[in-house]
């Protein structure tokens, strides 16, 4: 099993490095395979001894080997925030259907949170491609024996997965339109309403509710400690979302467990 983990944390960094390459150029629609990876700044191409993820951040100290411009931290945050969740599935569901799914739906949400972070839009069609995985893994379950390990989460049937979609669109639908006439502006963004859908999906009804309180608490806490959050007019909330999820999704034994659902 430890070598499985260490192969899923590299093949999550691995991945994490591809991850930042569709940060950065889905926004600007630009392909995503050529030109080669390259320097923002000075557009010299980084060659492959400089793109190992983790490791040539902190040999080039941060900075572009040509320029010596600095390397946003974002990169190796992601490649270590990819290896993380890819670690964590693997733990937590094994190497099955419903592995694939998570990491999947994870690591698009991983793509989609850092680029609401950067430019507050959120595409939907994004959220497409793990919907429907899950959906095709939901139904391979349904289609034989199906138990919590496979999963990875107490919850693993259509009936609540559909009902858990509905409730994320409706709930986050409600809360942007009622905290809008309060609030006289805009209080959440479309976007937030699909990634609940997802997150319903994914978690269940039952699920979902704590996913959204994980979320809520994760933003009063950086709204609190980060200056940098409390001068920003609009908080991208897809991150908290995001990482409400993947914390419920670690946890939800505990949480059927404490609250006997």
């Amino acid at each position: 099993m430890i070598l499985i983990c260490i192969f899923a944390f590299l093949l999550g960094l691995v991945f994490g490095s591809f991850f930042n390459v569709l940060i950065y150029r889905l926004p600007r629609k630009e392909s995503i395979a050529f030109p080669p990876s390259h320097c923002p700044s000075c557009n010299a191409r980084i060659e492959w001894h400089d793109n190992i993820p983790l490791i040539s951040y902190m040999i080039l100290g941060g900075k572009c080997r040509k320029c010596k411009t600095g390397i946003s931290i974002q990169y190796p945050l992601v490649e270590l925030a990819s290896a993380i969740i890819f670690t964590a599935v693997i733990l937590r569901s094994g190497i099955t259907l419903f592995a694939l799914s998570y990491l999947t739906a994870f690591s698009f949400l991983l793509v989609i949170s850092v680029i609401d972070l950067n430019t507050k839009e959120v595409n939907v069609f994004y959220l497409i491609p793990p919907a429907v995985l899950h959906v095709f893994a939901l139904l391979f379950a349904n289609s034989g024996p199906q138990t919590e390990a496979m999963a990875g989460m107490p919850v693993a049937n259509m009936k609540d997965s559909l009902i858990g979609l509905l409730s994320g669109i409706v709930f986050i639908f409600l809360t942007r339109f009622l905290g809008g006439k309060i609030l006289k502006r805009e209080a959440m963004g479309e976007g937030d309403i699909y990634v609940a859908g997802l997150m319903g999906l994914l978690a269940g009804y039952k699920l979902f509710f704590y996913s959204v309180i994980f979320a809520g608490i994760l933003g009063l806490c950086s709204y609190a400690l980060l200056p940098s959050v409390r001068k920003g007019r609009e908080i991208p909330f897809v991150p908290y979302l995001s990482a409400g999820l993947f914390l419920t999704y670690l946890k939800s034994d505990t949480i059927y467990r404490f609250f006997r659902l």
